[in-house]
């Protein structure tokens, strides 16, 4: 998940320990993140599918950033009129996962789903609101003996005063390491702000870090560092980010900016591979469709992980990633 602006421990001072209990006490009553459930499920007919597959190809041919995919995408949804699957569908809920299916082959951005304006839903709590209930995301901050930090976060929540706040306590607490592990191997993105504002803790200055082109505007929008934030010993110490097949959209655009900087090594297995931020389209029968109307340019490859995601410096097992990244930061420091 990747949304733009504006688009629809180790605990030695009693601040840190009272920061470390506040965290222990969400992961441990932690919620599962449910499933949006139709109370009564809704039916629709022959004529409301074919409706709703025309209205995707109208959405999809106006909005979709990707233009040369278009013909294939919207030769695909033409096709399954005729798919003997499709015609048995009788539910809103089974349409929505036999069309995610189909869509998301070409850019995994795209999510056809129920809309929440449907008096029949149950409440669904969203990715933002889950990522601020649960201490933005945050699972481990820590310091080894060997003074080794470790940043364990599973999403990039919006950029607000209180996330700027647990993000600077989250700094302050690994501040003095020689070395960090940034494990991103679970995170499935988020705020692009918010990748600009914890990548401006570790790179000196004002640095260029991604760019956002927009088919409805036609322009580029470009994103640096923020040069007032100053922890000059963070900006010097060697990193290790682990990635893996769930890491998606923010969190695979802040490895691919750190690997293609020289800032990082990135460690595991390739990453889901989603570059293109999205906004909601309502259709009709009450569900919309998430559209990727903009995408990812890198200022050193001028181009992005879509389709085929981050690839690693050393590819290794998740189960091992964390140990191995303690080693290569210890190579590293012992070297120096």
């Amino acid at each position: 998940m990747l949304r733009l602006k504006n688009k629809n421990i180790c605990c030695h001072r009693s601040k840190s320990c009272i920061i470390m209990l506040a965290l222990l006490f969400l992961i441990f009553s932690k919620q599962s993140f449910a499933k949006k459930v139709e109370i009564e499920p809704v039916q629709l007919n022959s004529n409301m599918k074919l409706e709703l597959i025309e209205e995707l190809k109208s959405k999809i041919n106006r909005e979709y950033v990707e233009v040369e995919k278009i013909r294939l995408i919207t030769n695909d949804l033409e096709k399954i009129k005729y798919d003997s699957a499709f015609t048995k569908i009788k539910y809103r809920q089974d349409f929505t996962k036999f069309l995610n299916k189909v869509l998301q082959k070409s850019d995994q951005h795209f999510s056809v789903s129920v809309s929440p304006k449907s008096s029949d839903l149950q409440n669904k709590e969203s990715w933002f609101e889950k990522l601020e209930r649960l201490n933005f995301g945050f699972e481990r901050v820590e310091v080894s003996e060997k003074n080794i930090g470790l940043l364990s976060f599973w999403g990039f929540a919006n950029l607000n005063e209180a996330s700027r706040e647990v993000i600077s306590n989250h700094m302050q607490a690994i501040e003095n390491v020689d070395g960090l592990i940034i494990d991103l191997r679970d995170n499935g993105g988020g705020s692009a702000q918010t990748v600009q504002h914890i990548s401006s803790y570790f790179l000196k200055g004002r640095q260029h870090l991604n760019s956002f082109y927009s088919r409805a505007t036609d322009n580029t929008e470009e994103f640096y560092t923020d040069p007032a934030i100053n922890f000059p010993h963070l900006t010097q110490i060697p990193i290790v980010i682990i990635i893996g097949p769930k890491t998606f959209s923010a969190a695979e655009e802040f490895a691919y900016n750190f690997k293609h900087m020289s800032r990082a090594i990135v460690i595991g297995k390739p990453s889901k591979g989603g570059a293109n931020p999205w906004r909601y389209f309502q259709l009709q029968h009450g569900l919309r469709i998430a559209v990727p109307t903009a995408k990812a340019i890198n200022p050193t490859t001028q181009s992005n992980w879509e389709g085929v995601g981050v690839q690693p410096h050393l590819y290794t097992e998740l189960k091992d990633a964390e140990q191995l990244a303690t080693e290569l930061l210890m190579r590293k420091l012992t070297r120096h």
